[in-house]
């Protein structure tokens, strides 16, 4: 009888000890829109309207139920004399439901891809949007690369995350 409570007591323990072990994970790996903005660790804020080069490639997502299409994207370019890099956003004029959220972050790594900064996500619930990530400095580095994930999400229904390649 001893050794079945003392097994029933130690998986208990060993339950919740891995409960608060994923509990106390799930938030660490939360990231904020204010991680990144105001000249937060190097980034820079830029205004919604910037336009760069395109790179790494762009993507679409939509829902059905309630519809919703928006496309995401990297860009390049020049910010205050610095070649730098952010995401861009936009949602559609025609297909967006009241309801929809899309959501833009960027991920840069310094370390070749080891662990990265997530800068975002920053979200947008208007038709027509264009939304842009704070830029950050590019690199000839091969250390250096970056990545723009994105997601639109209404109601319990979600496109999924996609991102771009990293570049």
């Amino acid at each position: 009888m001893h050794s079945i409570r003392r097994i029933f007591s130690v998986g208990a323990a060993a339950l919740m000890l891995g409960a608060g072990l994923v509990a106390g994970s799930s938030s660490a790996a939360q990231a904020a829109a204010a991680d990144c903005t105001g000249g937060a660790k190097g980034f820079t804020d830029i205004p919604d309207s910037l336009s760069g080069t395109g790179v790494a490639g762009a993507g679409a997502l939509s829902i059905s139920n309630p519809p919703a299409v928006a496309s995401y994207a990297m860009q390049t370019g020049n910010v205050g004399g610095t070649s730098m890099g952010w995401g861009v956003l936009s949602t559609s004029a025609s297909i967006w439901g009241p309801t929809a959220r899309g959501q833009v972050w960027m991920d840069v790594t310094n370390d070749n891809k080891q662990s990265w900064i997530q800068c975002g996500p920053f979200a947008v619930f208007s038709a027509g949007t264009r939304i842009t990530t704070p830029a950050y400095p590019t690199s000839s580095s091969a250390s250096r690369a970056f990545r723009v994930c994105a997601q639109v999400d209404s109601l319990g229904t979600s496109s999924g995350i996609t991102c771009t390649p990293w570049w």
